[in-house]
This record gives C-alpha cells, sequence and structure tokens, in this order.
C-alpha cells in the first residue's frame, strides 16, 4: 500500500496515511477532524550513485568521418 500526503483546507495540517490505491474512501484531518482535505503530489528525491553519467554513455556509435569518405578519392 502506498503512502499518500494529505493536507487539510481547515487547520493546514499536513499528515500522511496508508491507504490501498483503489481505495476512494473519505481521508479525515487527524488534528480537526473535518473531511476537506485534499492530497498533495509526491516529492520524489533522485539519488545518483556511482561515477555519474556522460554523454559518451549514451551515444550511438558512429563511423569515422574521414575514413569512409575518403577512401574512394584517388
Amino acid at each position: 500500500m502506498p503512502m499518500y500526503r494529505y493536507r487539510c483546507s481547515r487547520c493546514g495540517n499536513e499528515f500522511r496515511e496508508l491507504r490501498p490505491v483503489r481505495d476512494r474512501a473519505l481521508v479525515r484531518c487527524p488534528g480537526c477532524g473535518a473531511g476537506d482535505v485534499t492530497r498533495l503530489l509526491p516529492r520524489f528525491g533522485v539519488v545518483y550513485k556511482g561515477s555519474g553519467f556522460y554523454t559518451t554513455d549514451y551515444r550511438r556509435a558512429r563511423t569515422e568521418s574521414g575514413s569512409s569518405s575518403n577512401s574512394t578519392e584517388g
């Protein structure tokens, strides 16, 4: 089950709640008990591990520019 973040429109309390994905039941604020809460967008952190990414990592292999065109000249 994913954990969702909510904010209460009445008191401004932000809280997290573990909810099933398909559950559409009304969520209530644990602070004031109001049912007027909005689900916030998730915040994802990006963690880079290793030596890093370089432009040559995903570049397609190119043929040598001078070898194929100059070989026919004579």
